[in-house]
């Protein structure tokens, strides 16, 4: 996602583009790492062990998504669209989107956290599969799934939930 243009986006479209590009991702790679896990777990306690905390962290990640997608994005894209067409505020599930927005920010808090344990327990791993195509391949999809989330992470906590604020604060 092209970072440099997004304060002059509207916020309707810079919600699309989240979706499309980190969230189709995710929905993608969490269900694919998990299952290299569980064909490793099979042979390894340690990698259960990891397998365990990153089935935690998927979970977290799957409803942050939905949340995302089914509450606050669509709440974004009304106010966009009472924007453009000049009308007040919109009816909304909540009383302003400051609610769910620092709830996406505590869980952002929360999913780097999960995310980090994650990490630690594969660190820890000093046995053969480490050596193996298999153990290689969920390294390079962790590294993959750290860097998301942290751009991920940044766009909406310093891009896009601020300038939604803003603009509820236009058409209130």
């Amino acid at each position: 996602m092209d970072c440099g243009n997004e304060g002059t986006r509207p916020l309707d479209t810079m919600c699309h583009a989240i979706v499309d590009r980190y969230h189709a991702s995710l929905h993608h790679s969490l269900p694919l790492i998990g299952n290299e896990l569980a064909a490793m777990a099979a042979t390894s306690p340690a990698v259960g062990r990891i397998r365990g905390a990153f089935v935690a962290l998927a979970g977290q990640i799957e409803s942050h998504l939905a949340k995302e997608e089914n509450l606050l994005f669509p709440a974004i894209a009304a106010l966009s669209a009472a924007q453009r067409s000049g009308s007040g505020r919109p009816p909304l599930a909540f009383p302003t989107v400051l609610y769910p927005i620092r709830v996406m920010e505590a869980e952002h808090v929360r999913i780097e956290s999960a995310l980090g344990e994650v990490r630690e327990r594969a660190r820890e791993v000093e046995e053969p599969e480490t050596l193996l195509p298999a153990w290689q391949r969920f390294m390079s999809a962790l590294r993959r799934l750290d860097d998301e989330l942290h751009e991920h992470h940044r766009i909406e906590n310093e891009l896009l939930f601020p300038a939604a604020l803003e603009l509820e604060r236009q058409v209130w």
